[in-house]
């Protein structure tokens, strides 16, 4: 994927978790809620690239998932050894969490790692880069 694909990509959560705290697109005085958006929209991000991974690699399978959610069941499938009913009555939330311990451990790609850095400038450093590095 190109930077101008992962930008977009980022640009889209950001716009999502904004609304979501009623937060407009720039002016931004409240720094609190400046800091949940980006840290949510990184998490999303890292949902984002996560799916795509394993999108990827099961392409060749018979079965197109093609929506995250459908990637999200398959993984939970996959770790949890659950039935496909089980894992289809979870929320993407719920899908999410069953899958932390992959998540946490998930590699970006350099060029997603190198949007990461460029969106969350407005963090603190240290926060910035205790979101990130994990991921490096």
């Amino acid at each position: 994927m190109d930077k101008a694909a992962y930008h977009n990509r980022w640009d889209h959560i950001e716009q999502v978790q904004r609304e979501l705290c009623n937060l407009p697109e720039s002016g931004v005085e409240n720094r609190a809620a400046l800091h949940k958006v980006l840290t949510n929209t990184f998490r999303e991000f890292v949902i984002t690239c996560y799916c795509d991974y394993w999108r990827d690699a099961y392409q060749g399978a018979a079965f197109s998932l093609t929506s995250e959610r459908d990637v999200l069941i398959a993984r939970a499938i996959k770790a949890h050894h659950w039935t496909p009913g089980i894992a289809a009555s979870l929320s993407n939330y719920d899908l999410a969490l069953s899958l932390i311990d992959e998540l946490a451990a998930f590699k970006l790609t350099e060029m997603a790692i190198h949007v990461s850095y460029m969106n969350l400038q407005d963090l603190p450093k240290a926060d910035y880069l205790a979101l990130i590095e994990p991921h490096e």
